[in-house]
């Protein structure tokens, strides 16, 4: 009968596939380290022309500058300067018969003046416990339908900025709403 062969070495397959393996790591870092490379090199580009366009450089108008430059003019409205006053979050029950919802919000005042009239507040203490007391009442009175839409958001803002100027003695010239979650 004939000899039977020689089993096979069984390291000889696991030295076979440790190169894979390696290979295969080198593969997807490099392949990971070149993509980086390249998205960092389209956004410096992208930077580069936006700022080109800055400089003077005349770009083509589109529909997207055109309405970036409608939107650039509303900001313009807003009123520019003034300090920043932060006050607490709010978690309110609103006044809604229909279901019970509430209101979590974080308001943050824009006053005219400087930070040392922030210093001036934070150190007094009773203007701005006034001022959080008001809010806390307005928003109290509010209902989810109202608050939802832009336009309630605004009205709202305008009546937290009448109230709270009369409590701080201080012109509120802007309201922030850092987080506004409405529980429906």
């Amino acid at each position: 009968m004939s000899k039977a062969a020689k089993p096979a070495d069984p390291n000889a397959k696991k030295k076979g596939k440790l190169p894979l393996i390696i290979g295969l790591v080198v593969l997807l870092a490099g392949g990971g380290g070149g993509g980086y490379w390249w998205f960092a090199k389209q956004k410096a580009a992208a930077a580069g022309e936006e700022e080109a366009g800055d400089h003077g450089k005349k770009k083509k108008s589109s529909k997207k500058d055109s309405h970036a430059k409608a939107s650039h003019d509303e900001e313009s409205e807003v009123p520019q300067g003034g300090a920043l006053l932060p006050l607490d979050v709010f978690t309110v029950n609103l006044a809604d018969t229909d279901a019970q919802r509430f209101l979590r919000t974080n308001v943050q005042l824009v006053i005219d003046g400087d930070e040392a009239v922030i210093k001036e507040l934070e150190h007094e203490k009773l203007p701005i416990a006034r001022a959080r007391s008001m809010v806390l009442d307005l928003l109290s009175t509010q209902t989810a339908a109202v608050i939802a839409t832009a336009e309630g958001k605004d009205l709202l803002k305008k009546a937290i900025a009448e109230k709270a100027s009369v409590a701080l003695h201080h012109e509120v010239i802007d309201v922030l709403f850092s987080d506004f979650v409405i529980q429906f």
